[in-house]
């Protein structure tokens, strides 16, 4: 007899192992915050609550965040396309927020994890290949904060005993996203009839010598970059 176990709980958004992945796509694994809206209230199904969001990819170690509202999520989830959303399990018996009719309409694969406790940015360093320069830690909000804390308390769980090392979080502000129905509608990364990828644009002009390349371009397509 041997005493055993568990060493990793495997989930769409954690994979690491390239055999199971599309090379051409990243593996985003992505945490929603759900904040209060900005004029102060708290509501369900308020258009402008304010949202926290933080997604990585454990196969090259990215790591970013952004804010956003209830109203303008569904455009940020197109354009990041992740393989699994993590939010707090305090939402879990709460089926009527406004945040479940966004992920549902989709069908996007939702995992909980325990929210009792954020991890401030301070501490993200024993997961970092370097420590957040202090002049950016004030610039995240409270509910990307939340959002990073809440995405490695999960990815940890996952990956037990593992001694992950992702690049410094960066805060995706300098990108105005293009809509979802928009994104859509041009067929940037899949077509509008099978959603294949196969005639999109990003299959069209894909000339990428590697398949870090191709994931970059497909990034690019989805975003556009505008000056502060």
């Amino acid at each position: 007899m041997h005493d055993r176990r568990v060493s990793r709980i495997v989930t769409p958004g954690t994979l690491i192992d390239e055999n199971f992945m599309d090379p051409f796509s990243n593996n985003y694994v992505l945490a929603i915050q759900v904040g209060d809206s900005l004029e102060g209230t708290i509501s369900k199904t308020e258009p402008e609550m304010l949202i926290g969001l933080a997604w990585l990819d454990l196969s090259t170690g990215h790591f970013f965040t952004q804010s956003t509202t209830l109203s303008a999520l569904p455009s940020f989830l197109a354009r990041i396309g992740p393989k699994e959303v993590v939010l707090s399990d305090e939402l879990q018996a709460d089926k009527e927020h406004g945040i479940f009719a966004v992920l549902e309409e989709d069908h996007y694969l939702v995992s909980y994890v325990d929210t009792t406790v954020t991890q401030p940015i301070s501490e993200w360093t024993a997961n970092l290949e370097s420590p957040i320069p202090p002049g950016l830690i004030d610039q995240f909000t409270p509910e990307e904060v939340s959002a990073g804390s809440s995405l490695l308390q999960y990815v940890g769980t996952r990956l037990q005993g593992s001694n992950i090392k992702l690049q410094p979080p960066t805060r995706q502000s300098d990108v105005m996203g293009i809509d979802k129905n928009t994104m859509r509608a041009l067929e940037i990364r899949t077509t509008m009839r099978d959603d294949s990828v196969s005639g999109s644009l990003l299959n069209t002009i894909r000339r990428t010598v590697t398949k870090g390349g191709t994931r970059l371009l497909g990034s690019w397509l989805s975003k556009l970059f505008t000056q502060q």
